[in-house]
């Protein structure tokens, strides 16, 4: 009996470990109750960092609200000829450019350099490294004579072959949705004269997160301040954990090569100490920033612009780009034999889509407004992030029907105007009645039903949704859940007569996006 016992207790305890170890997307939970809300706020940001070539501004990721939604939000600005510095962070990302244009790079592991520069250019690149190298050698050799004149010999020799390479770059414009994978390296930088804002979104409740859900980012190159290393600290303090001082911190520097001991970095790169110094951010002004200005601009290698095009032209070939991307299931068998799988690696996907410029919106109307979501059908690569995205203009007056997110949290971002939006939750009550204004934002948990009222005249949003294919089921309108109904089942349900409920079914000839009333249009008018 003891033995069928044991037996017993073992099979359950191998069956347990089995289903933990087959479930795909196990998020850690907030504690319990915690996200029975009965009341949303709208956020602004509530830290700002100042770098020497733009700021980052952070909204708290141990407010409630975030917490339950799993997610951390931040904007960047970037003035012109200033680079955000690689970094990687510990869960997936989706950055939305709000503003301005420029370039942006990921560096995969293992895959190849395949930016090269043609050999015509080599000896020229070679003369201005060599030289560059002798006047950095010059400088440094009374405190590194011998050191110094070693590494003056290796990178002359060096410098006779050299020629740069590098992973794909690519150029990005406003209105374009970015997808980072967990742990990837990326960095990005303004060319242009016109600021560059991006509001990045990281899915701390990802699978993909193996840390806690505190948003982390690890910078490879500075000494500035992580942008949600206060929020940490708040947490630490608040479990009565003790910490070494920030005095100490920012003396060791503040990127992921600080850590290490010197002897370490000269021997794994072969490099001498002055170089390593200069990697782990020693004695760099930490007003700098995780944004720097590069003076004269970067010269970087990618392929030549196309000449400008006419905003009609322009729409056209977003449409082509995005039929090229269409599900596999809709391809015909030629399209399917040529995107085998075999060459669309992680090395050659595309990792950005324009959500604004399109002339093919998922729902328009021109007296109320238009939406585009970009999900893992539009953008593949966001399968691996499961996250997606949406875009949206609402005119003055105008709305969106009462609806909720059947699979995942939205988090609206407004980007221009206001707009009155009203959210309830469970139990009825409504958690939210307010004007969202731009630069704030409001999550919207999984099923909580959400509408809203444009008060300006274009109210502009982003919402970033934590699935990759996240639905939507409206509660009016045509092909809502009341219209889906018999109308016997309306009337019996809302106590109503059958006329009443035909109405309720019926009267709403809008899917989504409603026109204001005629009694507005001609006050506005």
């Amino acid at each position: 009996m003891a033995k069928l016992l044991a037996l017993s207790l073992f099979l359950l305890l191998s069956s347990c470990f089995a289903i933990r170890e087959h479930q795909p997307h196990q998020k850690q939970q907030p504690q319990q109750n915690e996200c029975q809300l009965e009341q949303l706020n709208a956020l602004e940001p509530d830290n700002r960092i100042e770098s020497e070539g733009g700021i980052i501004e952070t909204w708290n990721p141990n407010n409630r609200q975030f917490r339950c939604a799993g997610v951390a939000l931040s904007r960047c600005t970037l003035q012109r000829n200033s680079l955000r510095r690689p970094s990687y962070s510990n869960a997936p990302q989706e950055i939305f450019i709000q503003q301005g244009s420029g370039y942006f790079g990921m560096v995969f592991p293992g895959c190849p350099e395949t930016f090269e520069e043609p050999q015509e250019s080599e000896q020229r690149e070679s003369r201005r490294f060599r030289e560059s190298e002798q006047r950095e050698s010059r400088r440094i050799r009374e405190s590194e004579q011998g050191e110094s004149r070693r590494f003056r010999e290796s990178e002359q020799g060096e410098g006779r072959r050299f020629r740069d390479s590098h992973q794909k770059v690519n150029r990005f414009r406003e209105g374009d949705l970015i997808a980072v994978p967990t742990g990837t390296v990326f960095w990005m930088y303004n060319d242009q004269d016109t600021p560059v804002i991006a509001v990045s979104l990281i899915d701390t409740g990802s699978f993909q997160n193996q840390l806690d859900e505190m948003p982390r980012r690890f910078y490879l190159a500075g000494n500035q301040e992580q942008e949600f290393l206060q929020y940490q600290q708040q947490q630490v303090r608040g479990r009565g954990e003790q910490r070494r001082g920030r005095e100490q911190q920012e003396n060791e520097g503040g990127n992921i090569f600080s850590g290490f001991k010197r002897d370490f970095l000269e021997d794994a790169l072969n490099v001498n100490r002055h170089i390593v110094e200069k990697l782990q951010g020693r004695n760099e002004d930490q007003e700098k920033g995780a944004i720097v200005k590069v003076e004269g601009g970067l010269s970087i290698m990618s392929p030549p612009e196309r000449q400008q095009r006419h905003p009609s032209r322009q729409d056209e070939e977003d449409e082509d780009e995005e039929d090229e991307w269409r599900p596999h299931h809709q391809k015909s068998r030629r399209e399917r034999e040529r995107h085998n799988g075999l060459a669309e690696t992680i090395c050659t996907a595309r990792l950005h889509q324009n959500m604004v410029s399109s002339s093919s919106p998922d729902i328009y109307n021109p007296q109320a407004g238009r939406i585009k979501t970009i999900t893992s059908f539009d953008l593949p690569a966001l399968r691996w992030l499961r996250l997606s995205a949406e875009h949206g203009t609402l005119h003055r007056n105008a709305m969106f029907v009462p609806h909720y997110n059947l699979n995942a949290n939205s988090i609206i971002l407004a980007l221009n105007g206001r707009a009155r939006l009203q959210v309830v939750n469970c139990n009825g009550n409504t958690v939210f009645d307010e004007e969202l204004e731009a630069g704030r934002a409001l999550i919207v948990p999984q099923n909580f039903a959400v509408a809203a009222k444009s008060v300006s005249d274009r109210f502009t949003y982003v919402s970033f949704k934590t699935n990759d294919n996240a639905a939507i089921a409206r509660l009016a309108g045509t092909q809502s859940t009341l219209s889906g109904m018999p109308v016997d089942v309306l009337a019996a349900t809302f106590n109503m007569d059958r006329n009443e409920a035909r109405q309720l079914k019926n009267n709403n000839l809008f899917k989504f996006l409603v026109p204001p009333r005629e009694s507005e249009r001609r006050a506005a008018a």
